[in-house]
C-alpha cells in the first residue's frame, strides 16, 4: 500500500508552494501571539482569494499552500495575491509575518493544542536525543516547499534522485535560520540541523535506486507517533492520537514499536487501518517526501525578495530538460554534503561551485519576473555568499527583536 501511495502517474509541470513564516506581535516581539487571535485571524482568511489556504503551525507559524498551478510563473502570481491578502488579515490585528527560517528570538514553545501536535511533542521529548531538535523544528522554524510531479513511472528514479542530490545546494542557497531564541548557532540552517536531529529514519533522504519501495521500507522501519485511542478506537483518526512511545505501561507512554511491528502483531493495541498507515508517513520528514508528488522539504523560509527566485530556480532545475545535463553533472559532486550545507551554506567551495555553474544555467529560462533577483544571488554565490548571509550580518549588527519586528512589515 505504501509503496502505492508513493509516486503517481502525473507529467511534470504542475507546481505548488507552501511558504511559512512566524507571527511577530508588532508591539512586543519577545512575545508569542495568542492561539486565539491566530485562529481567528486563520479562519478568516483559509481561502485564499487566488485558492489558496492558510494553516497553522505547533508554534504559531502561519503557512500558505497555494492550489496546484500549471507552471511556476502562475504559482508566483497566485502566491503573491495570497500572502498579501493574509497580511492584510494579520495587520488587522497588529501581527506582521516574518520570513525566515527559524524564529531568532523567541524560545521554542507549543501553542497550537492540537492533539496530533501536542503528542508528537510527547514523543519527542521522550528521548534526549530528539527532545531538543523536536521542540525547535516544531515550533521555531519555517520553511519554503516545493510540490513537483514525479513524472511518468519511466522518469521516478531520475527525477527523484535529482531532487535529493539537488538538497543540500538547495539548503545552502536558502539557508536564513542562523540566530534561534535569541542566539547565534554558528550555523547557516540551525532548520535544517534540527531536521537532521530527529535522525536517519525519521528525516534522512530516502534510497533513490527503486524510491516507492524504499519509501515504504522506512515507513514500516520507523517507530509509530501516533496511536488512536479514545472513544471509537481506530477510527477516531488524528483526534485523540497519543504518543506510541516512551516510559512503561500505566505511565502514560506506551512501548515504541515500529509500523511494520503494529501491523503483524497488534499486542494489545487497535489492528491498524489505512488510516493509521497514512498518519505514519505524515510524521517522517525526508528533505524530498514522496506523496504521490514530490515534496522538496530541504529549504528556509526567505524574505519576498528572494523566496520567488529560489523556488524558479529549484522549479527549473527539476522540470526544465534543457538544463538537466548541467544540472546533474553539478549535483554529483555535492550530493551528499548535507553537514557542510547547514552548517558552512555556500561557504563550502564544493557549493560554490555548483551554486554559479546552477545560477548561470538556470538564468535564461527562470520567468523575467525573478531575473534580477537570480542575478543578485549569482554575485552573491561567486562570493560564497547568500541572502541567509546578509541576515546573519543584520541579526548581528542590530539584533534578533529589531530584525524581526522589521522583517514582518515587509
Amino acid at each position: 500500500m505504501v509503496e502505492a501511495l508513493a509516486l503517481a502517474d502525473l507529467p511534470v509541470g504542475t507546481v505548488g508552494l507552501e511558504v511559512e513564516g512566524h507571527a511577530v506581535v508588532w508591539d512586543d516581539p519577545t512575545a508569542r501571539p495568542s492561539f486565539e487571535v491566530l485562529s481567528a485571524v486563520a479562519s478568516r482568511v483559509a481561502d485564499l482569494p487566488a485558492g489558496g489556504r492558510t494553516t497553522l503551525e505547533p508554534g504559531g507559524q502561519v503557512e500558505v499552500s497555494s492550489a496546484p498551478h500549471p507552471d511556476i510563473d502562475t504559482a508566483l502570481v497566485a502566491m503573491a495575491q495570497d500572502t498579501a491578502h493574509l497580511r492584510e488579515a494579520l495587520a488587522q490585528e497588529g501581527l506582521g509575518w516574518a520570513l525566515l527560517g527559524s524564529d531568532p528570538l523567541r524560545p521554542p514553545q507549543r501553542v497550537n493544542p492540537a492533539p496530533r501536535y501536542a503528542a508528537m511533542e510527547r514523543f519527542f521529548s521522550a528521548t534526549g536525543d530528539t527532545r531538543d531538535h523536536g521542540a525547535t523544528m516544531m515550533c521555531s522554524t519555517a520553511a519554503l516547499q516545493l510540490n513537483l510531479q514525479p513524472g511518468r513511472p519511466d522518469q521516478w528514479v531520475d527525477r527523484v534522485r535529482r531532487a535529493q542530490r539537488l538538497g543540500p545546494l538547495l539548503t545552502a542557497l536558502s539557508g536564513s535560520s542562523a540566530f534561534l531564541a535569541g542566539r547565534d548557532t554558528g550555523w547557516h540552517s540551525a532548520r535544517q540541523r534540527a531536521w537532521t536531529g530527529l535522525g536517519e529514519l525519521r528525516a534522512g533522504p530516502i534510497d533513490d535506486i527503486d524510491p516507492a519501495r524504499a519509501w515504504a521500507r522506512r515507513a514500516l522501519e520507523a517507530p509509530v507517533v501516533l496511536l488512536p485511542v479514545g472513544p471509537g478506537g481506530a477510527g477516531v483518526g488524528v483526534v485523540g492520537s497519543e504518543p506510541a512511545t516512551g516510559g512503561a505501561a500505566g505511565a502514560g507512554r506506551l512501548p515504541s514499536r515500529t509500523l511494520q511491528e503494529w501491523l503483524v502483531d497488534p499486542a494489545g493495541w487497535p489492528a491498524a487501518t489505512v488510516g493509521d498507515v497514512r498518519r505514519q508517513l505524515s510524521t517522517l520528514f525526508p528533505p524530498v517526501r514522496l506523496r504521490g508528488w514530490l515534496e522538496l522539504r530541504c529549504l528556509d523560509s526567505l524574505p519576498d525578495r528572494w523566496w520567488p527566485a529560489v523556488a524558479a530556480l529549484t522549479t527549473a532545475w527539476m522540470d526544465d530538460e534543457t538544463v538537466h545535463p548541467v544540472v546533474d553533472a553539478a549535483v554529483a559532486e555535492t550530493a551528499g554534503r548535507w553537514h557542510e550545507a547547514a552548517s558552512t551554506g555556500l561557504g563550502d567551495d564544493a557549493l560554490r561551485r555548483t551554486a554559479a555553474t546552477l545560477l548561470d544555467a538556470a538564468l535564461p529560462v527562470v520567468p523575467e519576473r525573478v531575473r534580477p533577483a537570480v542575478e543578485e544571488l549569482a554575485e552573491l554565490a561567486a562570493t560564497g555568499r547568500s541572502p541567509g548571509s546578509l541576515i546573519v550580518d543584520d541579526l548581528r549588527r542590530r539584533g534578533p527583536a529589531v530584525v524581526l519586528e522589521e522583517m514582518s512589515r515587509a
